[in-house]
């Protein structure tokens, strides 16, 4: 079954399978009544080869891009007999699923009898069971207290199965949106399946599979061809989970090493910690498609299709047994917010320094993007007896990082998900039994550089209407280093935090006509949660969070003053940080002092001067190609006696490799911002600043989160 399609048909058939699959997340948000979907758009459809290939991917979840094709192919495996009409469902992340609130559901289309394509799609529904509401079981140690896996058939034949329906329902906290979101699944397969057989109608089953084909290989070309254009060589990135369920506060990592090999890219996580007893643990198709995220975001833009190219072009190395693979029975119910969205944090570091050495892909630099997510599921009963619960949606207010030539986005969303939005306050609260008191943009929550990183969002609440509302946080890190990482010199961003304000006065502000806008006006007890933890919220209690902001690009020294002096006027820098971080000096106008600012930034550069010069430093890039090679903006690898060095390109200092040396000085994370380390007082007893600065002219290169017994161990070393 071959057909030839000449270009023209072929776009327009492409183009046409689009909004086939378009029509999949139109009926998804017609049915669902799931704020996390309907508002913050957490789920994705896509169009398979009958061999469980990614053909069409819609624009909802990427990391649901890899995992959905991972799944199908575990349903063609595991299936007994498969026949049209059938629609399979299964949320086991051990079958491909993200987690078990991730459930897919496929149907085939056949053709003569035989399987010619797969129909999917993917949502997050607000509660599956397991041992904590809204399905993040973060007192799990186990995946028997994880919400149950299954896999079924839901509909057999054309003929909806009542008996499934009701056994996967009646396991919900809120059997009635569950309900809701199946049918929203079932509805959105019928319809594309009503599209694909008239557009089989009318172009035939070898045309359509031609174009579907095509549509692969094309990416995989294209996608080779931009591999080929990096220089060899090699790029790391580091994540750290700082807690992984309630009552524990380990601190655990994923290693990164990113390598160009010809034409493929291998992703090796070799290094990261071993598996946990806490659900935050991924599962090896999590892995691949949290790798796969910052390639579908940053190297496919354009004319590239997010497709099973990509992965045809991508090598993953993840050890059985760590947190980047977990070997059955590990819970992992939090995988898709734990460890998996750490390797996408890891990964969109490694890809900035990757990025950063390619002259065609300079402006694609970007190191970070939400590194938290910072999730809270919240649920009450109301006073007729109703059950309500949702996962809040506001941890998509964080920060992008900067990039190499502008600020990062200021409440950017997420890189996993360019459909992903904060939901609509008043429709919020008219689901659930909450009163919103603010959002609000914090300052100073971008990392410092010549270029910003974006600003996250402040999210204060209050229950409405219930004696209590129970909590359960699941901050995927930044209570204690933020991973919201900088490059080139630029800082980190903010961290991502949860708190409860205990016996707050903010009804009494309300009505006396105030309108609070910080923590710090609520009156009453600030306690700064744990990155997982629960609680229960009276009447008169508040809950105050925010997710990460971006971190920043370049040396802080080098960006405009005026720029500076716009960003304290718009209430984005505050003018302390301005001179303290920017050495920007600000009349009272708010207009540059230009004589105090080049003093100030003249002492500022002495003082970096006075740090502890040192061999050995690792940048996190590795260049095997010849010749010179830009990685940072005023940073270059060169060939040099038989090696390779490191050379500031503004007054030609060896920094590392042969005679090069640095400074290396070493700060508290709390130097980055005001909102880093916030329940140490910024100043964590696990994590520090540390600075590498050339001893010629004292730019600063680069700015990382290290653990401090490592920065004891390599001080002890040298």
């Amino acid at each position: 079954m071959t057909a030839t399609v000449d270009p023209i048909a072929f776009e327009v058939l492409k183009h046409r399978l689009w909004q086939i699959n378009d029509e999949q997340s139109a009926a998804i948000k017609t049915i669902s009544a799931s704020p996390i979907v309907v508002e913050g758009n957490d789920f994705n459809t896509g169009l398979f080869t009958a061999g469980g290939e990614v053909v069409i991917a819609g624009i909802g979840s990427v990391v649901h891009v890899t995992t959905m094709g991972d799944t199908l192919r575990s349903i063609i495996r595991r299936a007994g007999r498969i026949r049209d009409g059938d629609v399979f469902l299964t949320n086991d992340p051990f079958m491909g699923a993200l987690h078990q609130n991730d459930v897919v559901m496929a149907s085939p289309v056949f053709v003569d009898g035989e399987t010619f394509m797969w129909i999917g799609n993917v949502l997050h529904h607000p509660d599956v069971g397991g041992i904590d509401e809204g399905s993040f079981c973060i007192n799990a140690r186990t995946i028997y207290q994880d919400p149950p896996r299954y896999f079924l058939k839901i509909v057999d034949e054309g003929e909806p199965s009542p008996e499934v329906e009701h056994t996967f329902v009646t396991n919900s906290r809120l059997p009635d949106m569950v309900l809701l979101d199946l049918g929203a699944q079932i509805g959105a397969i019928e319809r594309a399946r009503r599209r694909i057989d008239t557009l089989l109608a009318e172009q035939g089953a070898a045309t359509v599979r031609a174009v579907m084909e095509g549509a692969i290989d094309t990416a995989e070309a294209q996608i080779r061809a931009a591999i080929a254009d990096l220089p060899e060589g090699s790029w790391t990135g580091n994540a750290w989970m700082d807690g992984d369920r309630v009552g524990s506060d380990g601190i655990h990592r994923v290693a990164l090493r990113l390598s160009k090999e010809g034409e493929t890219l291998h992703f090796d996580f070799t290094g990261s910690s071993p598996q946990v007893d806490a659900a935050v643990n991924s599962t090896y198709p999590a892995t691949v498609g949290g790798a796969a995220v910052p390639l579908f975001s940053f190297l496919c833009q354009g004319d590239i299709d997010w497709n099973e190219g990509l992965r045809r072009c991508m090598r993953v190395t993840a050890p059985e047994g760590t947190v980047v693979n977990a070997r059955f029975p590990a819970p992992v119910s939090i995988s898709t917010v734990g460890f998996r969205w750490l390797v996408t944090v890891a990964t969109a570091e490694a890809v900035a320094r990757m990025f950063a050495s390619s002259e065609r892909f300079r402006d694609r630099v970007c190191p970070s993007w939400n590194s938290s997510s910072n999730c809270n599921n919240v649920f009450a009963t109301t006073p007729d007896g109703r059950r309500v619960g949702a996962l809040l949606s506001d941890h998509r207010g964080s920060g992008g990082g900067a990039r190499s030539f502008a600020d990062g986005f200021d409440h950017a969303g997420t890189i996993t998900s360019f459909a992903s939005s904060m939901g609509n306050v008043e429709g919020t609260e008219w689901k659930l039994p909450v009163l919103y008191v603010y959002r609000r943009c914090i300052p100073d929550s971008g990392g410092a550089g010549m270029y910003r990183g974006g600003l996250t969002a402040e999210i204060a609440l209050v229950p409405h209407g219930t004696d209590a509302l129970v909590l359960k946080s699941t901050n995927t890190a930044g209570t204690d280093q933020t991973n919201a990482h900088g490059i080139a010199g630029g800082y980190p961003g903010a961290g991502s935090q949860t708190s409860v304000v205990r016996s707050a006065r903010v009804r009494e502000l309300i009505r006396s006509g105030a309108a609070p806008c910080s923590p710090g006006e609520f009156g009453g007890e600030i306690v700064h949660l744990a990155s997982k933890d629960e609680a229960v919220l009276g009447p008169d209690d508040a809950l105050v969070f925010y997710p990460a902001g971006g971190g920043g690009y370049g040396d802080p020294l080098d960006r405009d003053p005026d720029s500076v002096a716009a960003d304290a006027a718009e209430g984005q820098v505050s003018r302390d940080r301005a001179r303290g971080q920017y050495g920007v000096a600000l009349a009272a106008d708010g207009s540059v002092d230009r004589a105090e600012t080049g003093a100030l930034r003249d002492a500022m550069r002495a003082a970096r001067g006075e740090g502890k010069t040192e061999a050995g430093w690792a940048p996190g890039t590795t260049i095997e190609s010849p010749g010179a090679h830009r990685i940072g903006e005023h940073l270059e690898s060169v060939a040099c006696d038989g090696g390779r060095t490191l050379r500031c390109t503004r007054c030609g200092h060896r920094l590392a490799g042969g005679d090069g040396r640095a400074i290396l000085r070493r700060r508290p994370l709390g130097a980055a911002g005001p909102l880093r380390a916030l329940r140490w007082g910024g100043d964590s007893p696990n994590f520090a600043l540390e600075e590498i600065i050339c001893p010629g002219c004292a730019t600063l290169h680069e700015v990382r989160e290290i653990r401090i017994d490592e920065s004891i161990e390599r001080e002890a070393r040298t």
